[in-house]
């Protein structure tokens, strides 16, 4: 199931400068276009890329997962060389045939790629490759909230002083198994009275949500000028707001969190093939993997690049979560869980 194609709404407006972004590709030179979320590689790496190979790349930005979704079902896949998204649509993805599947060993750089806290190496036919992978916990001000925030609780029933004052990542899905691990559940339950609990307690939470949306960056952000307290954030991304920032501090609540993955995979409709696999390989040199690791500020799936990267980044908590963490790996809930999840998501954020 795809999540925004049947619970997502984006104007055509927006769709129509898509698409013609798409199909306006010049023709004088090999392009990649790249579907991906904006500043999730590092720029010099394109660079160096386009140099080497006399060719450009391109990238064209989604906000969240459920717009990714809406795009790739109206263009039905195409118009695409590259995408990175979360791993666990690379199944449904799979089976509307928009991912080219094709043979690990045909990028040499891919021996050092493995499952991400595991030591299992990627199958010997491939349709993505594990590009970063991470989890999910609480950003908070420390010069606002006098008491740390612990607990997933702490989060979904905040202070009052809180209220209006909350930031919550805007996927239906992500927001609902927080809410089932503040619960004490599984992230993957799929027990429909867990389900009803769990909307229960982010209707309780709505009064004290200032906005779901993923934290923002720059003369925009509600967190670094003081509207915000606290938000459901990447760990990443709170690494990157916090560098300068000694206000902003970061946890994964004891209950534990979700860690998941995302990936890079061709497109099946795309013309550029070995020139896309020749970017995913580049991207996996184990210099270039370490380079793009630190700037994303995410943790790497590439063995060899993590031998490469300083000490501080690899025993660094925030980016590399340990195991005693509590994390489950993410997977896709089922179809009618998911239907449930987007429905009552859509009651608090219409």
């Amino acid at each position: 199931m795809l999540n925004s194609c049947t619970n997502r709404i984006i104007s055509l407006g927006r769709l129509a400068l898509l698409l013609l972004a798409i199909f306006t590709r010049p023709a004088w030179s090999e392009e990649l276009l790249v579907l991906t979320w904006e500043d999730y590689i590092d720029p010099e790496l394109v660079t160096q890329f386009e140099e080497q190979t006399n060719s450009n790349i391109r990238f064209l930005y989604y906000e969240d997962d459920d717009e990714r979704d809406f795009i790739l079902a109206n263009t039905e896949g195409s118009g695409f060389d590259l995408i990175v998204f979360d791993e666990t649509m690379s199944g449904p993805y799979s089976d509307h045939g928009w991912l080219l599947r094709y043979p690990r060993d045909e990028l040499p750089n891919l021996k050092y790629v493995r499952m991400p806290l595991t030591d299992s190496p990627l199958e010997k036919e491939i349709t993505s490759v594990p590009y970063s992978w991470g989890s999910i916990g609480i950003l908070y001000r420390k010069d606002k909230i006098p008491s740390a925030p612990t607990s997933w609780m702490d989060f979904f029933r905040p202070e009052e002083s809180l209220r209006n004052r909350i930031l919550v990542i805007n996927t239906a899905s992500t927001t609902f198994r927080m809410a089932l691990k503040a619960l004490g559940y599984s992230i993957h339950s799929e027990n429909p009275e867990h389900i009803a609990q769990a909307r229960n307690l982010m209707l309780e939470q709505r009064p004290y949500v200032r906005a779901y949306r993923n934290i923002l960056f720059g003369e925009d952000s509600e967190i670094l000028a003081g509207e915000a307290w606290m938000a459901m954030a990447y760990n990443g991304d709170a690494m990157t707001i916090m560098e300068n920032h000694p206000e902003l501090n970061f946890v994964i609540p004891r209950e534990g969190s979700i860690l998941w993955t995302d990936s890079i995979a061709i497109l099946n409709s795309s013309s550029h093939k070995p020139l896309a696999k020749r970017f995913i390989d580049f991207m996996n040199n184990p210099e270039n993997n370490a380079q793009n690791a630190e700037y994303i500020q995410y943790a790497t799936p590439n063995t060899a690049a993590m031998s490469i990267l300083p000490k501080e980044f690899m025993d660094n908590p925030i980016i590399n979560p340990p195991r005693s963490a509590g994390l489950e790996v993410d997977k896709i809930p089922s179809s009618d869980t998911m239907r449930d999840m987007i429905k009552y998501f859509m009651e608090l954020n219409p």
